[in-house]
C-alpha cells in the first residue's frame, strides 16, 4: 500500500511539473501591446483630391497602425480569446502577425498568424492562411476573418475602387466622384 501511495504522489508531481512546463512553454516570448498611431486618412484623402489625383499611398506603418486599431477596438477576437498585444509586418498582400493572447481568461500564449489581405468595400479583410503556437500548426478553423476598416475614415464623396499591394505599401485607387458626390460636397 505504501509503494502505491508513493507512486501516486510521484505521478501527481510529474503531471503538475509537466503542466507548469507547458504553460511556461506557450507563454508569449515578446512584450507586445495594442498601442497605435492614428492614420490621418481623411486629411490625406482631401490633400489627394486637391491635387486632382485618384491614388493614395498607405505605407507599411499605416497598415500596421490600422490593423492594431482594429484589434484595440475589438480585442475579443474569438469567444475565449483576448488579444493583449500585437506586432505586424506587411509583405505584399500578406500580413504577418505576432499576437499575445489570453485563452479562457487564464492561459497566456504567443501566436504567429499569417493573414492574406483582400479588399471588400469598404474594408480590408484579413483571412488566416497559417497559424502557429511555438512552431505547432493550429487549425485555421480556429481563426475567423478580421476586418480592418479604411472606408469609414474617408470623406463621404470618396469611394475606393481597388487596392494594389506592393512591397511595404498599398496603393489605394479611388473611383472618380460622380456629379451627385460633388453636389453633396458643395452643399455640406
Amino acid at each position: 500500500m505504501r509503494k502505491w501511495l508513493i507512486g501516486f504522489f510521484v505521478f501527481v508531481i510529474i503531471i503538475v511539473a509537466a503542466g507548469v512546463g507547458a504553460l511556461y512553454y506557450v507563454r508569449p516570448s515578446q512584450n507586445l501591446d495594442l498601442t497605435y498611431e492614428k492614420v490621418p486618412l481623411k486629411d490625406r484623402a482631401i490633400s489627394m483630391a486637391k491635387r486632382v489625383s485618384t491614388e493614395l499611398v498607405l505605407t507599411d506603418e499605416d497598415i500596421v497602425n490600422l490593423a492594431k486599431k482594429s484589434l484595440a477596438d475589438n480585442p475579443q477576437v474569438e469567444p475565449d480569446v483576448l488579444v493583449t498585444g500585437a506586432g505586424f509586418r506587411l509583405e505584399g498582400d500578406v500580413l504577418h502577425a505576432d499576437l499575445n493572447v489570453i485563452w479562457k481568461d487564464r492561459i497566456s500564449a504567443g501566436l504567429k498568424v499569417d493573414y492574406r489581405l483582400r479588399w471588400e468595400e469598404p474594408n480590408v479583410i484579413a483571412t488566416a492562411e497559417s497559424a502557429r503556437l511555438k512552431g505547432v500548426n493550429l487549425p485555421l478553423s480556429m481563426f475567423s476573418d478580421r476586418v480592418i476598416t479604411i472606408g469609414d475614415d474617408l470623406p463621404k464623396f470618396l469611394h475606393i475602387k481597388a487596392l494594389k499591394w506592393g512591397d511595404g505599401q498599398v496603393n489605394v485607387q479611388f473611383k472618380k466622384p460622380s456629379l451627385s458626390d460633388l453636389k453633396s460636397l458643395i452643399s455640406d
